[in-house]
């Protein structure tokens, strides 16, 4: 199966350790050296341009905290307004790569992030971005994490085969984990590898797809091959995990959700689910076996209970905190792409050819119009409005709309 992921499939329809360490530093100013020609468009460098038909762009991402509301889409292009009632406001975004998803701090404070690695802030409730992170960057850190995984899989394969010699010689064969210490070798064999082919563009290479925000304080970007980055002091510094994770493939990760006990849930391709468990002692991931093998793009909480969507219309549900998971019937083969809760009891989701769909915890409605065939990227729902993003803009109804056959 091709590796998909939500962003990506949208714009095909439509077109086609710390960040101040020294080995990062050095790489950066070796990427700044050599990534001019892979940025021919120096979209890293370059504002995003005003443009009077922004409205109609695509649009890949919708978030709101109170009243206020940011969406977020191609060509750094960001619309913000402070309710549904006023007018939508193009924001001034300091790098015209394609913003994926954004997601609010307090009604001042936002991130959001992209391609080429990018990762953008705003402390005026969207009306101006910094660039506080890129992919120039992002190849130290690919570096210093990786030299990082080096030092500790050599020390714990070290470590197991001596082991196994003493083992050996009490000839007590039986304590021997072959397939632990087989692991290890390839888990550093490949780490090795990495290291040796990682690239001075290996960073712009990487498209960041979700961003999420548990405190002011602690946040966490997802994206292409396994990428994932994590903050614990406000964006100021970043640090690679995505080789501590139980993503040994190194799979696109497409969204992040939290619940009520603190617990981070991240789903991508191939199936991917896992959560880890916040202490003190920091993040402990875990995977989730969903059962299925195609592309995951959304996840969503409702109490105890989660829901997990993506590839042709496959939707899946867990109580018991992702340890185990049901298949539901959706009746349709459209990828869904995001969903929202409509009220505590209905989830309206929506995605590709204009989808959406209305569950209320037994039952799907369709409840798509027939005139309607272009792509849903995100919903959000706004009081008693609903608002969609696509391939073609914005659009917004009433919830009342949906029981008059569809949304507008």
């Amino acid at each position: 199966m091709p590796r998909m992921d939500k962003k990506s499939l949208a714009l095909l329809c439509a077109l086609s350790l710390p960040v101040h360490s020294a080995s990062a530093e050095q790489a950066i100013s070796d990427v700044n050296n050599n990534a001019s020609n892979y940025v021919d468009n120096n979209v890293l460098q370059l504002a995003a341009e005003m443009n009077s038909l922004v409205e109609e762009s695509v649009f890949l991402d919708i978030e709101y905290f109170q009243k206020r509301q940011i969406m977020v889409g191609e060509y750094g292009r960001i619309l913000v307004r402070s309710s549904a009632a006023t007018a939508w406001v193009q924001a001034r975004v300091p790098v015209q790569t394609t913003i994926t998803a954004v997601d609010f701090v307090d009604d001042k404070v936002a991130w959001a992030v992209g391609h080429q690695g990018v990762i953008l802030k705003t402390i005026d409730g969207g009306h101006n971005w910094i660039k506080v992170f890129d992919g120039l960057q992002l190849t130290g850190l690919l570096k210093t994490s990786l030299e990082q995984q080096i030092v500790i899989l050599t020390a714990q394969f070290e470590l197991a085969e001596a082991e196994g010699v003493i083992a050996g010689d009490n000839v007590d064969q039986d304590s021997i984990d072959e397939d632990a210490l087989d692991e290890l070798e390839m888990q550093l064999d490949d780490a090795i590898y990495k290291l040796e082919d990682l690239t001075a563009n290996a960073g712009i290479e990487i498209s960041f797809f979700d961003v999420r925000f548990t405190t002011s304080d602690y946040g966490l970007v997802v994206g292409a091959y396994g990428a994932m980055l994590e903050t614990k002091d406000a964006g100021n510094s970043w640090q690679y995990i995505g080789y501590q994770v139980p993503n040994p493939e190194g799979f696109h990760l497409n969204a992040i959700t939290t619940d009520a006990d603190n617990n981070i849930y991240v789903v991508g391709e191939a199936g991917l689910a896992m959560v880890a468990s916040r202490s003190e002692a920091g993040n402990k991931w875990r995977a989730l076996d969903i059962d299925y093998t195609g592309s995951l793009f959304g996840i969503d909480v409702n109490g105890s209970t989660l829901y997990s969507y993506g590839l042709r219309g496959n939707m899946f549900a867990s109580q018991d905190q992702g340890d185990t998971w049901q298949h539901l019937n959706t009746g349709v083969t459209n990828h869904i792409f995001s969903a929202d809760w409509l009220n505590s009891t209905e989830l309206l989701l929506v995605g590709a050819g204009g989808l959406k769909l209305v569950y209320n915890g037994k039952t799907f409605s369709n409840i798509s119009t027939s005139n309607q065939r272009i792509d849903i990227t995100a919903v959000k729902v706004v009081d008693d409005n609903v608002l969609t993003t696509g391939l073609r803009g914005w659009q917004t109804s009433s919830k009342n709309e949906l029981v008059q056959g569809g949304l507008k």
